[in-house]
C-alpha cells in the first residue's frame, strides 16, 4: 500500500523589533506541532518578495497570528487610534494570501491571520471592539489561550468542515479587533456578542479564518478546523502532481 506523502504547510512567523541589529523570527512551537499532528510538514516561511518561490514548494498556507493591528488603510478605513502595526510582516502574507488565492492553494488564517485574510478578500474590520460595541464580551482576556474563554455558534454552513454540526464550541480567542461581514466570504461562527470568529472564501476552496487558536487544542472544533486544511492541502499536492 502506497502510502500519501504529508502535504508541506508553509507557515508565517512573527518577527522581534526591525530596528534591531539581530531581529528575529518567532514563532510558537504549537503552530507547527498542531500541523504535524494533523499530518502536514510544518515550513517556517522568512520574509521574502518573491512569494511564488514558496508557493512552488508548499501545499498550503496558514498565516499565523500575532499582537498587533492591520493598517486600517488597508481596508479603506482611517486610523481612529495609535495602532501597532508590523508592514513587513503585513505586506509579506498579504502578498502570500493573495498569490495562494489566485492557485487556489488552500489558506488557513488564525487570528490576525483571519483578519488579515478577510481584507485580501475585500472584507473591512472592526478597529477596536471594546470602543467600537456596547456590551461587547472580552475577546481580549487576562488569562492565557491554554483556556477557552467564550462560546461560539455555528451560523453558516462550511463547504469544508462538514462534521460542525448546530453545537456551540467554547473557544479561546484573543484579539481586540474583528472582522466586519462582507458577501466575499461567509460567516461560519459567531459570539455571543454577534463578533465573527470564523469565515470562508465565497469564491470556493479552502480558505479559511478563525478568530480562536486551534493550535493549542482546547476545543472539539480545533481539531476539526486542522484536519479539514491539511485533507485540502493533500488534495491539492494531488492535484499539482497530477497535473505536473
Amino acid at each position: 500500500m502506497v502510502k500519501t506523502p504529508r502535504p508541506v504547510i508553509g507557515i508565517t512567523p512573527d518577527i522581534n523589533d526591525t530596528a534591531e541589529p539581530e531581529t528575529e523570527y518567532v514563532l510558537r512551537r504549537n503552530y507547527a506541532d498542531a500541523v504535524y499532528r494533523a499530518g502536514g510538514i510544518p515550513l517556517i516561511l522568512p520574509y521574502a518578495a518573491d512569494v511564488d518561490g514558496y508557493l512552488e514548494s508548499v501545499d498550503g498556507v496558514l498565516i499565523s497570528g500575532g499582537m498587533f493591528d492591520i493598517d486600517p488603510g488597508l481596508y479603506h478605513q482611517k486610523a481612529r487610534k495609535a495602532y501597532a502595526t508590523k508592514p513587513p510582516r503585513t505586506a509579506f502574507e498579504k502578498a502570500l494570501i493573495e498569490s495562494a488565492l489566485e492557485r487556489q492553494m488552500p489558506v488557513l488564517g488564525i487570528c490576525n491571520g483571519m483578519q488579515l485574510l478577510a481584507v485580501c478578500l475585500g472584507g473591512q474590520l472592526i478597529q477596536d471592539i471594546a470602543s467600537e460595541l456596547e456590551d461587547a464580551l472580552e475577546h481580549k482576556p487576562n488569562q492565557a489561550a491554554t483556556t477557552a474563554h467564550h462560546e461560539i455558534s455555528i451560523v453558516g454552513q462550511s463547504r469544508n468542515l462538514v462534521d460542525l454540526g448546530a453545537r456551540p464550541y467554547r473557544v479561546n480567542s484573543v484579539h481586540h479587533q474583528a472582522v466586519l461581514p462582507s458577501e466575499a466570504y461567509r460567516t461560519i461562527a459567531v459570539a455571543e456578542d454577534s463578533v465573527i470568529e470564523a469565515i470562508e472564501s465565497s469564491a470556493g476552496g479552502f480558505a479559511m479564518g478563525v478568530q480562536w487558536h486551534p493550535e493549542y487544542g482546547v476545543s472539539p472544533i480545533d481539531d476539526m478546523v486542522l484536519n479539514g486544511f491539511i485533507a485540502a492541502a493533500k488534495g491539492y499536492s494531488s492535484r499539482r502532481n497530477k497535473g505536473s
